[in-house]
């Protein structure tokens, strides 16, 4: 049996095979980086996505901080407000009590007033003088109150409204303070006011002069009384609504 013979492959086949493996080939890789510049396209899209999901998010929560950080400003001002108030309210009250402390004599006060002593002889004169008594100094006390003294000190003892002069042998006594002489009697007010009553004719002053006393009365532009150191209390009296 005769076996056919191929026919010989001409060059233009085989240029013909190379040009189709090589088309082959070119397919294949663009095929290849068209899908991955579709994953390249696809991925900052979804990137831009996220990021945009993400913006919103921070601005959500911003917003969120803003209104939070308005409602704390908000409530800062209610309590200044109250604070405010409250501080007005103390500082008021603060006062009130400095003025009851005054008016108590519990804290010591500066101011112009007038210094009255008393001594148990007149200069110039003989014979035996008279001593000062208790009413001597609690007259001159009241005087005092009553031409406008704000506060008073008898041989530096704050006086109060309680305070009672009184005769304990030889020795005065303005509460439970014994008193040594010279007197020595200052008064915080209005100096010409008080001046121009101690000095007021056929007044107190000059009843004690007439019985041999030495009363010197002068002003002065700034005294400085001390607080009541003494004790407050009250036995039978309570405060009442």
């Amino acid at each position: 049996m005769v076996v056919p013979r191929r026919p010989p492959i001409s060059s233009w086949q085989i240029t013909l095979a190379v040009f189709l493996v090589l088309v082959g080939f070119l397919l294949v890789l663009q095929l290849r980086a068209g899908r991955s510049i579709r994953r390249e396209v696809r991925l900052p899209t979804l990137r831009v996505r996220e990021l945009a999901v993400l913006v919103q998010q921070q601005e959500d929560a911003l917003n969120a901080l803003q209104a939070e950080i308005e409602a704390l400003r908000a409530k800062l001002g209610e309590y200044e407000s109250a604070a405010a108030q409250g501080r007005s309210s103390a500082e008021t009250l603060a006062r009130e009590v400095d003025s009851f402390r005054m008016v108590l004599g519990l804290t010591p006060v500066e101011g112009p007033g007038v210094v009255v002593r008393v001594s148990e002889q007149a200069s110039g004169t003989t014979g035996v003088a008279p001593a000062v008594q208790a009413g001597d100094l609690s007259g001159l006390v009241n005087e005092l109150w009553s031409s406008g003294a704000e506060a008073i000190t008898v041989g530096g003892v704050r006086v109060l409204a309680t305070t009672g002069f009184r005769q304990a042998d030889d020795a005065i006594v303005a509460g439970i303070f014994r008193l040594d002489p010279p007197y020595e009697i200052q008064a915080i007010g209005d100096p010409t006011v008080m001046m121009a009553a101690l000095n007021l004719r056929g007044g107190f002053v000059e009843g004690l002069r007439s019985v041999g006393l030495a009363v010197e009365v002068e002003r002065s532009r700034r005294l400085r009384l001390p607080a009541y150191r003494g004790p407050l209390r009250f036995r039978l009296g309570r405060p009442s609504s």
